[in-house]
């Protein structure tokens, strides 16, 4: 390809169970001008083939299974489950260590440093952030990256307002920035690891808190 050929958007899949932080996701890098496939969670095979059909290779693959928004039906074992589905699913149409090699970003939650009030969340976020840990030493000869972003439920969701839980001194961890965090925020730490000029990064954990998760477990 010549420089003065037209050159494709970058490919994102995004896969989840349709979040708002997903919405904001989505918004962000179709702004930034990827071109943006959305699956659920839980795609089979045919789903997959069929959504990728005479598309160029993937360069990025964002899995947000929803902990920020207090699904009721969250588990470790379908959090897990569902993002190596996924991988071994899209695998092979990830882009090559040659093209530039792809990146892979799940978003987690705060909640995997311990919080009393939602075991089920922290355990499927501390979960998540172990197998991604996992996948970034798998996939980075192929020159895959993968990065975690663990955010606190954002403005508006559910969970944001829960306050302090029963029986205990504790209280809804809340950030120390002066305003709270969106979904728009964790939308742009996303982008931040699917950017080429991270492509050096792989393994690691970018908290969007704004500071709560200095106080791990211990808002007091």
């Amino acid at each position: 390809m010549t420089d003065t050929q037209p050159r494709s958007p970058k490919l994102a899949v995004l896969a989840s169970p349709g979040s708002p932080t997903a919405a904001a996701i989505a918004d962000r890098l179709s702004s930034g001008g990827w071109a943006v496939k959305a699956i659920s969670g839980n795609s089979d095979q045919r789903e997959i083939d069929a959504l990728l059909a005479g598309q160029d290779a993937i360069d990025g693959l964002i899995y947000e299974p929803g902990l920020l928004d207090g699904g009721e039906g969250v588990n470790t074992v379908s959090v897990v489950g569902n993002l190596l589905n996924l991988v071994e699913q899209l695998r092979p149409h990830l882009r090559t260590r040659a093209e530039g090699g792809a990146r892979i970003v799940s978003i987690s939650s705060r909640d995997g440093l311990g919080w009393p009030d939602r075991p089920h969340i922290a355990g499927a976020a501390g979960a998540l952030v172990a197998v991604s840990r996992s996948l970034a030493l798998q996939l980075g000869p192929a020159g895959v990256t993968v990065n975690v972003v663990a955010a606190l439920p954002p403005e508006g969701s559910k969970l944001r307002d829960a306050g302090r839980p029963a029986g205990t001194h504790l209280r809804e961890p809340k950030a120390l920035t002066p305003a709270p965090v969106t979904t728009e925020d964790i939308a742009s730490t996303t982008e931040f690891f699917l950017d080429t000029r991270s492509g050096y990064i792989t393994g690691q954990v970018l908290y969007c808190c704004g500071g709560a998760s200095l106080l791990s477990s211990l808002s007091v």
